[in-house]
């Protein structure tokens, strides 16, 4: 039996008193102070279990789950990038806000006119709600995830992803950010499924 199965066992027994499903949804009550230096404790434990990677071979393992990376296409001629490293190290700039520059820098062998090349020709809104859609909808195939509640909101920080391009979409103007495309998660945002889905 798997270590899932145990821990929704011991849930619908009632020994977990700090989380409980309630209308098919897990619920976790915050811990106490006085139980936060044991809570430390265990999650450092638990942090000493996981195998130590780097994030871009995390990121490529779960490619290989979903295929997102197939839909960060070149804007003109449709084909993908033939090095998922790449691609990935340029969508990690924008996602952890590191830019292109500061990227290459921390990259040995990667130079910022190759990352700013494919953030320009392969990454674009259209490509980043593909990819998302993809990783979602497998999300959805997961049984354990149904624990989580439907799917059909999400919580996200209201971070900005920069995203390449010309023409078009240099006129998608944003006040805040002035004339940068950018995609933007919006905090406590639904989600519609039905045109993420991807047969």
């Amino acid at each position: 039996m798997s270590n899932c199965c145990v821990w929704i066992d011991w849930l619908k027994a009632g020994e977990l008193p700090e989380a409980s499903i309630v209308e098919g949804v897990l619920k976790i009550i915050p811990p106490d102070d006085q139980e936060r230096e044991e809570l430390e404790q265990l999650t450092r434990q638990a942090y000493a279990t996981l195998p130590r990677i780097k994030i871009t071979d995390l990121l490529i393992e779960v490619d290989q789950w979903t295929n997102f990376t197939g839909h960060f296409t070149h804007l003109h001629n449709g084909e993908v990038v033939s090095d998922r490293a790449l691609l990935l190290s340029a969508i990690l700039a924008d996602g952890i806000n590191l830019g292109i520059t500061r990227m290459a820098e921390a990259c040995p062998g990667i130079s910022a006119s190759v990352l700013s090349r494919i953030a320009t020709w392969h990454i674009r809104e259209e490509t980043y709600t593909k990819a998302l859609a993809e990783i979602v909808n497998h999300h959805h195939q997961i049984k354990f995830a149904g624990h989580w509640g439907a799917g059909s909101t999400s919580s996200s920080d209201g971070q900005r992803f920069r995203t390449g391009g010309r023409g078009d979409a240099r006129g998608q103007v944003n006040a805040r950010y002035r004339t940068d495309p950018s995609v933007t998660s919006t905090p406590t945002s639904r989600i519609n499924t039905h045109p993420f889905t991807l047969n």
